[in-house]
Order: C-alpha cells, then sequence, then structure tokens
C-alpha cells in the first residue's frame, strides 16, 4: 500500500471513529443563580463538538435572569427547562436526565467549565473497554475570574485512581467531583437517579450507587473539567461541619444494593474509613480557607477515627498548604 492510500484508509478510519461517537453525550446542567457563568460553562460544553448530542440547562428557581441568559446560545442542541421554585440541585439533575436521548450522560455545574476536548478523550476510552458504565478523569481549579485558583494539581497528572471495580475504593474515600466523569444513560436508570432528600455528598452516594453496579475507567492525565471556586462555592468557601455530611455517610451504608458487594466483616472498617476520609477532606478546606485550627482539630479527629490512613490523611492536609 502507498502512503497516500495508507493517509486515505487512515482518514477513513477516522471519519468512522467520529462518527460511532457522534452525538452520544447528553449534558445537564442544574443552574440557580449562576448568570455570571452559564455562558461559558455553555460554550465550553458546545466546543466539545458533534459528540455533544443536546445539553439540557435546568434553571432551578433562579432570580437573576439566568434562565434568559442560557437561552441566548443560539444554538439548538440547547434546552432551558425553567422550574418555577428551586427543587435542589439532585431533582433539578434528574429532572434533565428525562429529557434525553444520549447513551452517555455529562453533568457538569454552572459555574465550572469542560476542558478541550475532554469528552471526546473520555469517549474513546470507553471505546476501549466497553463494558465500562462510567469513564472519568481529573480537574484543576480556577478563580471566579476563570483564572487558576494557584493550585498545582499538575503535579498530581499521572497518579492512578481507582479503575475496574472500585466499590470498596470510592466507599472509603470519594475521588470524583460532578463534571469529570461520564455515565452510561442505563447505569444511571439502573441506579434510581441521584437521591433527592441528600443536600450533601448527593453525588458520592450516586458514585457508591453506580459502582455497585459496574466497573469504571480512569484515564490518567486527562483534566476533564476546571472547577470554579467562588462566594457562593459552599464546599469551597465556607466550612461545613462533620454534621452535615452525616446523612449522605448514612444513606451509603444503609444501602442494600452497596452493602451487599461489601465483605459484611470488614462493614465497620470501611465505614470508619469513609468517616475519617471525609475528616480529612473537611480539614483541607478548612485550610483552603485559612481557619487552620479547625482544620488541625478536625485532622486529629480523622486520625482518631481511623489510625491505618493517618499517613495518607496529613499527606492531604500538608498537600491542602501547597495547592493540592
Amino acid at each position: 500500500m502507498d502512503r497516500q492510500a495508507a493517509q486515505n484508509l487512515n482518514r477513513d478510519k477516522s471519519s468512522v471513529a467520529m462518527a460511532a461517537r457522534s452525538g452520544l453525550i447528553s449534558v445537564v446542567i442544574p443552574m440557580h443563580n449562576a448568570a455570571p457563568f452559564i455562558t461559558e460553562t455553555i460554550a465550553s460544553v458546545l466546543a466539545q463538538g458533534d459528540c455533544v448530542r443536546e445539553v439540557i440547562v435546568v434553571d432551578d428557581g433562579s432570580s437573576d435572569g439566568s434562565g434568559e441568559v442560557a437561552a441566548a446560545s443560539g444554538d439548538p442542541r440547547v434546552r432551558v427547562i425553567t422550574m418555577k421554585s428551586s427543587v435542589g440541585v439532585s431533582a433539578a439533575r434528574n429532572i434533565g436526565v428525562r429529557e434525553t436521548s444520549g447513551e452517555w450522560l455529562y453533568f457538569i455545574d454552572a459555574d465550572d467549565l469542560a476542558r478541550p476536548g475532554a469528552l471526546d478523550e473520555l469517549l474513546s476510552a470507553a471505546g476501549t473497554k466497553p463494558d465500562v458504565g462510567l469513564v472519568y478523569g481529573d480537574y484543576d481549579r480556577i478563580r471566579q475570574d476563570g483564572a487558576s485558583a494557584g493550585n498545582r494539581r499538575h503535579f498530581m497528572a499521572m497518579r492512578r485512581k481507582p479503575t475496574g471495580d472500585v466499590l470498596e475504593s470510592i466507599v472509603q474515600k470519594n475521588c470524583m467531583v460532578v463534571g469529570a466523569q461520564i455515565v452510561r444513560r442505563e447505569i444511571f436508570d439502573a441506579c434510581g437517579g441521584f437521591d433527592e432528600t441528600l443536600r450533601k455528598l448527593e453525588d458520592w452516594h450516586f458514585w457508591c450507587l453506580a459502582a455497585a453496579r459496574t466497573e469504571f475507567l480512569f484515564v490518567p492525565g486527562l483534566y476533564v473539567m476546571s472547577y470554579r471556586v467562588h462566594e457562593t462555592s459552599t464546599m469551597h468557601t465556607r466550612l461545613l461541619p462533620f454534621d452535615a455530611v452525616k446523612p449522605g455517610i448514612e444513606a451509603v451504608y444503609s444501602d442494600p444494593s452497596i452493602t451487599a458487594r461489601l465483605d459484611a466483616k470488614r462493614l465497620a472498617g470501611f465505614r470508619r474509613s469513609t468517616e475519617a476520609a471525609m475528616l480529612s477532606y473537611l480539614a483541607s478546606v478548612a485550610v483552603r480557607l485559612g481557619t487552620y485550627r479547625a482544620g488541625l482539630a478536625m485532622i486529629f479527629h480523622s486520625i482518631r477515627r481511623d489510625p491505618a490512613r493517618g499517613p495518607r490523611a496529613m499527606a492531604q492536609f500538608a498537600g491542602a498548604f501547597v495547592g493540592l
């Protein structure tokens, strides 16, 4: 085969692969008073190209004109569903999903940004593991104006996160944020969507439900999303008490579809590890907020809760000081 023929063959193969991925992803964006950010968020999703089938924006009772701003995108793939009053982020996501028709779902919050080409890379990775129901990557942080939040997460670009049967790992420690993954619609339906009774950790609860039903695939080195930190980012601008996350932990450990997949003899240890991981996460948030005394108290309680993961807790705590 001559060079020109080989180039044509490769081009044809590429075109077939792109066509196979065309329109596979439905994007759902819950939105509440996000007028300053939603245009950029929608643009970052539309820029992903033909792999995006539709973008469903659920205006969750906004009072700042967010719905009108979102509707002005001018792209026929964008649809805005307006709720007269707020139903909460979980219900908004579930409502959005009911309007979708893609094979894969991508959730992103209304103030975050999808990184260029990220969704197509997730689909490409999914093509290598047809039985996988969730594919994910990493994320970075940006400030309100879109500038880097000064983090050094790029130093962790090649770290490995759980892949395959990840239930034990993800039950003990949440390693994902919303916006860094795509999930098959059939898996979402099997999980029953997001728990609308949870105010915090509803995403982690859903990841656990999904992990009990399918394998995950992590793509190392792929930054999928930029997480925007600003005055309404509750998990990064004000310190939550541990009591605020207890209902989410209880929801996971009281769900038989999750616990049935875990070793019953180790269940109590898993829960201690979960609680310790959440305390160390909250301690790292305290460092970013400059509330060091609260951070020290939480890291101390984390180590007491599960001494075995003490070194990891201290590493996470120390990492917060240098922007990891």
